[in-house]
């Protein structure tokens, strides 16, 4: 009897995995739900559990190898019957079909030819579910960790039905208990003498060929100018220079900077607005969100809100590009960009429509404390329909954000600052000192014109300076 290992469908919107790391290798005998492969995405990495006992006869996939979800990724199993199945190619099991009716599920833009293979950190993934709490003592027994988890615990004394796994199903793993001990491992940082050479990654610009194809003709009777390929000069690190690799994570946001770059034709537009009726109504109102949530109110849950009301007026902004397509989105997923230790990270909020201020303000508060401790489960750092970025009190104007693809906008905040401003009372300019915010919308000009992007602001604009929120 032969059981195949598939890469599990990790979010929403995910559509391929890479193995990072085999835990095990061909000939290993291995015990069901043992950990046997650690996969990573964009956003999350997990250890697949082994789906039943036996010995490792395949693996199909080698580490650094990206596959779509339902690939098959190894093969378990005893036997002669087992030895034949392990000669075959490996098979691709389709996850189900979307149901008629809603929208096709996104997918997200495909890493360009020749990316590097990232290493994955130290697994830090979704949080424990009920089933996983309930299901505390059976690990603490012994019956759903690796030998290395039952190892460290007995070596650190840890309990393991006090830990929050991390793990699928909330499997508790190594990183779960060094965490819990405080050893929490760093990645060493290595510093190097020997000559840097840029590699050909997705990082590089087009090749030659591509943009000679993409070039326009010269005109006639003229002479065309000719552009050679760009070549870095390679850099000798002088003495106390700190060379510092780029970790996983830099490289999937350099990745994807990038591509959303060369994509989509960014636009940016920059409103100013009044944050007058909105800062008086949060320092009435932040004491009841306060004792209602365990939360601070700021001013990100009155943007967000603003946002998803000027969306309902203008659709086009809540919208995915799927090859020559665009997908409205009838539910709206707001990603809120949060700046961690890592690197940015973009959790969602959920049908962020069904919200009040109080409870986007809860969500927005507790997504950005699992996206700091890297316990985001797959579904809240996927699947953003909008994105909103925030960088906090830190002296900022304004700035041009990048679209988070393949979504087609992205709203940032600005500083809100007391500035003065000329105002008409009774038909005569007055000068006032108003709190003010520059809020920028960049959007996808392939599908976005400039009179609706500018339309979108504006209505963010009118919402905020009328000020009417609901708790």
């Amino acid at each position: 009897m032969a059981t195949k290992v598939i890469m599990p469908q990790m979010g929403e919107s995910v559509v391929e995995g890479k193995v990072a790391k085999w835990l095990v290798r061909e000939g290993d005998r291995i015990e069901a739900d043992q950990p046997i492969a650690e996969v990573s995405t964009d956003k999350v990495d997990v250890e697949i559990p082994s789906p039943g006992a036996g010995t490792l006869m395949k693996i199909y996939v080698p580490e650094g190898q990206s596959v779509s979800v339902g690939a098959e990724l190894a093969l378990i199993g005893d036997g002669k019957e087992a030895e034949k199945e392990a000669s075959r190619p490996p098979t691709v099991e389709r996850p189900p079909a979307a149901t008629p009716g809603r929208p096709p599920v996104v997918e997200p833009p495909p890493t360009p030819q020749g990316a590097a293979a990232p290493s994955a950190p130290p697994k830090k993934d979704e949080p424990r579910t009920q089933d996983s709490a309930e299901s505390g003592q059976e690990r603490a027994d012994g019956g759903r960790v690796s030998p290395l988890v039952r190892k460290l615990a007995e070596e650190y004394q840890v309990d393991l039905s006090q830990i929050k796994g991390s793990g699928i199903s909330g499997r508790v793993t190594k990183q779960d208990i060094l965490r819990h001990v405080g050893k929490e491992e760093a990645a060493p940082e290595t510093v190097s003498k020997e000559k840097i050479v840029p590699e050909k990654t997705s990082l590089s610009p087009p090749p030659p060929a591509a943009r000679e194809a993409a070039r326009p003709a010269a005109p006639s009777g003229r002479a065309q100018l000719e552009f050679k390929e760009y070549k870095i000069p390679q850099y000798e690190p002088k003495e106390g220079d700190q060379v510092v690799p780029f970790s996983r994570l830099r490289k999937m946001i350099a990745e994807h900077m990038v591509y959303s770059k060369q994509t989509a034709p960014h636009v940016t537009t920059v409103a100013e607005v009044d944050m007058s009726k909105v800062a008086r109504l949060r320092e009435e109102k932040k004491g009841a969100v306060k004792e209602q949530t365990g939360y601070d109110l700021t001013f990100l849950p009155f943007i967000v809100s603003a946002a998803i009301r000027a969306i309902a007026d203008y659709p086009a902004l809540n919208a995915s590009v799927v090859g020559e397509s665009l997908v409205l989105r009838k539910e709206i997923h707001i990603g809120v960009a949060v700046e961690t230790e890592k690197g940015l990270m973009v959790p969602v909020i959920r049908r962020a429509e069904e919200k009040s201020l109080a409870g986007l303000s809860r969500a927005a508060a507790e997504l950005a404390e699992k996206a700091r401790k890297g316990t985001l489960s797959p579904d809240e750092a996927t699947g953003g329909s909008f994105t909103i970025s925030n960088p906090g009190k830190k002296g900022n104007l304004f700035g041009t954000p990048v679209i988070f693809q393949p979504q087609v906008g992205i709203l940032r905040m600005g500083e809100v600052v007391k500035r003065p401003i000329v105002l008409e009372v009774d038909g005569t300019d007055t000068v006032a000192i108003h709190p003010m915010m520059y809020l920028a919308l960049s959007y996808d000009h392939r599908v976005i014109d400039g009179a609706t992007g500018n339309l979108f602001l504006h209505r963010v604009k009118e919402i905020l300076e009328e000020g009417h929120f609901s708790l």
